[in-house]
């Protein structure tokens, strides 16, 4: 048998060994990942902006990436006139696509064009001379009806593409309907007809997906075009190329009054903004594209540079449990082009990081997010995570 003294040292060794094996166990267990804490606020404030407005009618503004930007007067749908062309011209070029620089198909006009011709022109409306067997291009036609704004080329064209006038608003108004444009109401392919309604923020909304329509953008922003039978046309857009209007549509009528959808480029602080605004129901149509263009003047002032974080900015740390730490930075300057009155949104991804983790490994990114506007840089550590003291790793669970 052990004595009491063996009994007592075989005792004592258990105990060393269970505790080394403890001791080793500790220090060499997984550690944890060590999350980010991020160190800036979730956006950053907005400020007011006062435009000047028309007193009559309706308007909006909005910009491409940005969205509706501000709206003015009750926008309860009206007559739009002409405007209502752009969405003829959408219809069409959905139906019959057509790729930039090319002509297109050649469309054979009959007396029936002629005699839409005869009865727009016996009403006072906007018309394009034509002749029965006249061929023209499908790309000529729509700048006859975009350019001098000929109805009885709109009519032809629908009646071209989709067979007959109603098979035409059938699938205009399911196609608006489609953009969520829940105000517009097709009735004609002219807008002649003061049953075919929107209203102005709904025109926005219809002018941010037109302009992005590369055929329907370049046609818009034509001066002039020569066409068969008719000559040189000139569009009724005088406006073109002043305070970098770039286009779309105006219109005219005695119920709609005079009405303005416009693009315009403005250069702010380094960046290309396209604006797109309406403006409806001025007393003539040279007023609202008037009007227009002292609205595009002070929209720029609307807009600022937001600096969200520089590179030298420690937008997020690492703590471990031990107590080391890690700082991330951003690679380079991050700023955001918004409109004072959209909270410019910050947000991020950052991943979680083990120890011994070095010095520039990326950790994700941070993103300034104005509208429909994103601007993003990558984030690194700014120095390495350093590991626990092997004290930390046997004594602390």
């Amino acid at each position: 048998m052990l004595s009491r003294r063996s009994k007592k040292k075989r005792l004592i060794g258990l105990v060393v060994v269970l505790s080394l094996g403890i001791a080793t166990a500790a220090y060499f267990r997984p550690l944890p990942a060590i999350e980010a804490q991020v160190l800036f606020p979730a956006s950053l404030p907005k400020q007011s902006v006062t435009l000047p407005w028309p007193s009559y009618g309706q308007s909006a503004l909005g910009a491409s990436g940005y969205g509706l930007l501000q709206i003015n007067g009750d926008q309860k749908t009206v007559p739009v006139a002409s405007i209502a062309k752009v969405v003829t011209a959408m219809a069409v070029l959905k139906k019959k696509p057509l790729p930039i620089g090319e002509e297109g198909p050649a469309i054979t006009l009959g007396p029936g064009d002629v005699d839409l011709f005869g009865s727009y022109l016996a009403r006072g409306g906007s018309v394009v001379k034509v002749q029965s067997g006249e061929k023209i291009s499908q790309y000529q036609a729509l700048q006859a009806m975009l350019l001098p704004s000929g109805n009885n080329m709109a009519d032809s064209l629908a009646i071209w593409a989709f067979g007959s006038l109603p098979a035409y608003v059938t699938y205009a108004n399911k196609m608006v309907g489609d953009m969520g444009l829940k105000e517009t109401h097709i009735t004609d392919a002219s807008g002649f007809s003061p049953e075919t309604t929107s209203t102005a923020s709904d025109l926005v909304r219809l002018g941010q997906r037109a302009i992005a329509q590369p055929v329907l953008a370049e046609i818009t922003g034509q001066s002039k075009a020569v066409i068969p039978v008719a000559g040189e046309i000139s569009n009724v857009n005088w406006a073109l190329s002043q305070d970098g209007i770039i286009g779309i549509k105006t219109g005219s009528t005695d119920e709609a009054g005079g009405c303005y959808l416009f693009a315009a480029k403005r250069e702010l602080l380094g960046q290309t903004v396209t604006l797109i605004g309406a403006v409806l129901g001025a007393e003539t149509r040279n007023q609202a594209i008037a009007d227009s263009k002292t609205i595009i003047r002070a929209a720029d002032s609307g807009f600022e540079k937001k600096d969200v974080a520089f590179e030298t900015d420690t937008v997020a740390v690492y703590r471990s449990p031990w107590g080391a730490e890690a700082k991330a930075t951003v690679t380079a300057n991050l700023s955001a082009l918004g409109w004072k009155e959209s909270p410019l949104k910050i947000d991020s991804d950052l991943e979680s990081i083990e120890t011994g983790a070095r010095k520039g490994q990326r950790v994700g990114w941070l993103s300034a997010v104005g509208s429909e506007r994103r601007s993003t840089q990558d984030v690194i550590l700014n120095n390495d995570m350093s590991g626990p003291s092997w004290w930390w790793r046997i004594f602390h669970f």
